[in-house]
């Protein structure tokens, strides 16, 4: 059994700030908050707290692109090229839509992460509060060229998902945020979710604070997320996403199959789907984000029947309890 007292001691050992659940079969087993939303004025968290999640967005990004192949709007196969002739040089001519959901395109990536390792420090040459959509991030793109040739090799790319959510806003002629709040985040069940903007949080809202805890990072990000980050949710919406995501209400049953299914080995254990990463075996399927700020992990065990959802405020914070619960659920 998943000890509880044994998590509460270790978010108070780790100083872990943020919101642990762990529902199993839909009901909660363990629901609970740690540390402050506003550590200046030492405003706790509580279980109802929103978050942002960072990386962890990409899923819903992928999603936004499979309600367009549900339509017929796209295919897998579909070429960017394709789509509009202005999709040239930073990513390859024969680089499909299939080959952006599984990091495999070779698309220049503003922030690649295998070059740039401090998330508390990294800037772009467009002003934090000019990024409001995907689209504003297309002169990030002009001019620079392709990483490889798609299909070459993963490399994890959040110009990738960037540039996912300017083909949703090409598409379908509407900003981004606002389709993905009626066709993913409401059918999903996901009533608080959404992509707010920093100067603008609604109430009940956790501050994200660098590794120090001093400094908020609200000169570090984009002053609203889009595409590859920056969407805010609770763990309550975390485990109605899973459930509605898992029982096909967002995509068609054919599609969500689709979306989980391994298509490229990380390691010797894990791969990863369309958005999503998982073990090769099946046993668990994860999202995660890290970013200024930020610490998320969200994970579904099907064998176990459970969702274990990680929210930090603070800058990887949530690493640490990850890892202890893992081990925990790991030796039992």
């Amino acid at each position: 059994m998943i000890n509880i007292e044994k998590i509460r001691e270790a978010a108070r050992t780790v100083d872990f700030s943020g919101v642990i659940s762990i529902y199993e079969k839909q009901a909660p087993r363990f629901h609970q908050s740690f540390g402050y939303r506003d550590i200046k004025n030492e405003v706790p968290n509580t279980p109802e707290t929103l978050f942002g999640i960072a990386s962890g967005t990409k899923l819903f990004t992928a999603l936004g692109i499979g309600v367009l192949i549900d339509r017929g709007k796209i295919a897998f196969d579909t070429p960017v090229s394709r789509i509009s002739q202005e999709y040239r040089g930073f990513i390859d001519d024969q680089a499909t839509v299939l080959h952006l959901l599984t990091h495999t395109s070779g698309i220049y990536d503003y922030y690649d992460e295998e070059l740039e390792e401090d998330s508390d420090d990294f800037f772009v040459e467009i002003p934090w509060y000019r990024l409001e959509t995907p689209g504003d991030y297309f002169p990030l793109f002009a001019g620079k060229q392709a990483k490889f040739s798609a299909g070459q090799q993963f490399s994890y790319s959040n110009g990738g998902y960037v540039f996912l959510g300017i083909l949703i806003e090409k598409i379908t002629g509407r900003i981004y945020r606002e389709f993905m709040e009626n066709e993913v985040f409401r059918p999903a069940g996901m009533e608080r979710t959404g992509f707010y903007a920093l100067n603008d949080l609604p109430e009940n809202t956790a501050n994200g604070y660098l590794q120090n805890r001093r400094e908020t990072n609200i000169y570090h990000l984009p002053i609203r997320g889009g595409g590859d980050g920056g969407l805010y949710t609770t763990s309550a919406d975390l485990n109605a996403f899973w459930d509605s995501f898992l029982s096909s209400r967002i995509l068609s049953e054919r599609l969500t199959s689709a979306y989980l299914r391994t298509r490229m080995a990380i390691n010797e254990k894990s791969g990863y789907g369309c958005g999503i990463y998982k073990r090769l075996d099946d046993s668990m399927y994860f999202i995660v984000g890290g970013d200024a700020g930020v610490g998320f992990d969200s994970r579904w065990m099907p064998k176990e029947k459970l969702i274990l959802s990680i929210l930090s405020n603070v800058t990887d914070g949530e690493e640490r309890m990850r890892d202890i619960i893992l081990s925990m659920m790991e030796g039992e």
